[in-house]
């Protein structure tokens, strides 16, 4: 009889073992499945950074998320964050100078969000030099890979709708550019460009025009085909190799670009290079050419500088 007593208890024991657990899987199925694989889980498990720590066997443990983080703050390991391509493309913005008054133009900004130099480039300050400003229209679009592109694809916005050099009345912006470290811009217009070489602190900066004949024809006095540099320290080397780069594809002896020191007074270039240290230059292409030829030039020649900046 004690045999039989102590079987039957033994077996209501298992009866009442397996009643509990079989309650404890419907109502938690995975604190019961902690409980029944008790032996192949350690007493620390690390998820998310994170440590919980249990003990098998106490009387709260059932029902307690012990493996599984609240599923409101944790569902997958997080994902490694992707790469932002668009950080990498230039940022393009606009400024108009001299806003709000006739003579109001669009600087174009490319700024790379990498550290780099910062360039000007200046088309139509004379309005029937079509090349330049056809040009500077063209590399405000480019993308740089360092530093900022600055593009002012038509400054004398007038004279350019006139096709004209410039409007008689406002006089040519050509020498409308300081004469001297202490002496103003002369005008509206001229005040607001001079404002934004000072405020965009430009390092270089190239002056597109176009000449009527080459300077290596003696029996005129124009400059077409020739670079015009004020000499600070590097510019010569850039110039030399932006004139170097553009004879190599020209044949006639006349028509290839010549090196020339000193803008003319008055002229952005000089200014820029003799007042506030700026690389600068006057890029002069001939019209005797097509427009198409002209344009390619001062294309290339921008195209140089950059490249010898690293920027593109």
């Amino acid at each position: 009889m004690k045999i039989v007593g102590t079987k039957l208890k033994r077996l209501s024991v298992s009866i009442i073992a397996v009643l509990f657990a079989i309650s404890v899987l419907f109502v938690n199925p995975l604190s019961s499945m902690a409980l029944i694989d008790n032996a192949s889980i350690s007493n620390t498990l690390n998820a998310d950074s994170r440590t919980y720590n249990y003990t098998i066997g106490e009387a709260d443990c059932i029902g307690s998320a012990v493996i599984y983080p609240d599923s409101a703050k944790y569902s997958a390991p997080p994902s490694a964050p992707k790469e932002d391509q668009s950080s990498s493309k230039p940022k393009v913005s606009q400024e108009t100078l001299a806003p709000g008054t006739k003579y109001a133009t669009e600087l174009y900004i490319i700024k790379s969000g990498q550290p780099g130099p910062v360039v000007m480039i200046v088309g139509g300050v004379h309005g029937n030099e079509r090349a330049g400003y056809t040009a500077a229209a063209e590399v405000k679009d480019w993308d740089i890979k360092k530093g900022t592109l600055l593009v002012l694809p038509q400054a004398n916005v007038l004279a350019v709708d006139k096709k004209v050099r410039y409007i008689s009345s406002q006089g040519d912006l050509n020498r409308d550019f300081p004469q001297s470290s202490v002496q103003s811009a002369d005008n509206t217009l001229s005040k607001a460009i001079w404002s934004a070489v000072k405020k965009h602190k430009v390092e270089w900066l190239m002056d597109m025009h176009e000449g009527y004949d080459y300077y290596k024809n003696t029996s005129t006095s124009s400059v077409g085909q020739s670079l015009i540099y004020y000499p600070n320290s590097g510019t010569k080397t850039v110039a030399s190799k932006i004139v170097s780069t553009l004879n190599s594809d020209i044949s006639t002896s006349y028509k290839k670009f010549s090196l020339l020191q000193y803008p003319v007074k008055g002229s952005l270039a000089r200014a820029s290079g003799q007042y506030l240290g700026v690389n600068s230059f006057i890029f002069e292409t001939c019209d005797n050419p097509s427009l198409s030829v002209r344009v390619n030039y001062q294309l290339k020649a921008a195209k140089t500088l950059l490249q010898k900046l690293d920027m593109i």
